[in-house]
């Protein structure tokens, strides 16, 4: 406060010593004395302005940030609030944030990887980050749009119709993005060489769905309990916590449908909860 105050008398100071010079040299309607008298307007305003950012240069200097020890829920706001430009400029859909110990988890569509990059990168620059991992979908999926387009259609394979369906007929608000959250968990427990296996059974726009989460920053452990894979989409829009497990049941039971040849080489690599899940839902099928 003290120094804002001697900043604001040397602004007067340094108007009046303009006036002084001003009425030595000049008549007051001269071109020098009306040039002087701008001049001095633009030194007041200009100083004025520093004045006014002096607390926030005096912040960033003396070292200290935003509060890195905060609560998940204000960090994830945090987040958002980081993102909203950055959406907007992209000319993007809402990207979906969830925080857990300080590890956020990232869903939505996004057309390219530029704009993913882009927004992965600022998520982590938030002061709280410890890392992220993304289920941002590259490439906008069947019924989607830019927010500065109009609807436009786009015909889903049978595969993906028959998961969106099954999420849908579970309780999800929006299928589409229950079934990237479930895929997207479930396939990150998957070794690549047998990911890359079950994708060659599946048509392209569920394997775009299905690809696994991009990490940044620290790696927070993964997915190892059903309770861990059903709190995944939780982070998806309009899906209530209490639909959860009733759309990863859903979806994995329609997956293992569309892959029968790769049922018994998926549950050989799952971890134990999850390979019970797996072969717990099978035995019900039958």
């Amino acid at each position: 406060m003290q120094t804002t105050k001697r900043l604001m008398r040397a602004i007067e100071m340094a108007a009046g010593v303009i006036g002084v010079a001003v009425a030595m040299v000049a008549t007051p309607d001269s071109a020098v004395a009306r040039s002087a008298r701008k001049l001095g307007k633009r030194l007041a305003r200009d100083l004025r302005y520093a004045a006014a950012s002096t607390p926030g240069i005096r912040y960033r200097l003396s070292g200290r940030h935003p509060d890195p020890h905060v609560s998940d829920d204000i960090l994830a706001d945090r987040i958002r609030s980081a993102l909203g430009p950055l959406e907007h400029r992209l000319d993007v859909p809402r990207v979906h944030v969830i925080v857990d110990d300080h590890f956020a988890i990232l869903h939505g569509e996004i057309p390219d990887e530029r704009g993913a990059t882009a927004i992965e990168r600022a998520v982590l620059q938030v002061v709280g980050v410890r890392g992220i991992e993304s289920h941002l979908h590259l490439g906008l999926i069947a019924g989607d749009t830019r927010p500065s387009e109009g609807h436009r259609h786009h015909p889903r394979s049978a595969a993906l119709q028959a998961l969106v369906d099954a999420a849908r007929g579970t309780g999800a608000h929006h299928p589409e993005s229950a079934v990237h959250a479930v895929l997207c968990g479930f396939t990150d427990r998957i070794p690549d060489d047998e990911r890359a296996q079950i994708f060659t059974h599946l048509p392209a726009d569920v394997r775009r769905l299905a690809e696994p989460p991009r990490r940044r920053g620290e790696r927070a452990s993964r997915v190892k309990t059903v309770s861990q894979l059903v709190a995944a989409i939780t982070a998806e829009r309009g899906i209530e916590p209490e639909h959860a497990e009733a759309i990863t049941r859903a979806v994995i039971t329609t997956l293992r449908g569309l892959v029968p040849e790769e049922v018994r080489d998926i549950a050989a690599v799952l971890p134990g909860e999850i390979k019970e899940y797996w072969t717990a839902e099978k035995a019900q099928r039958r």
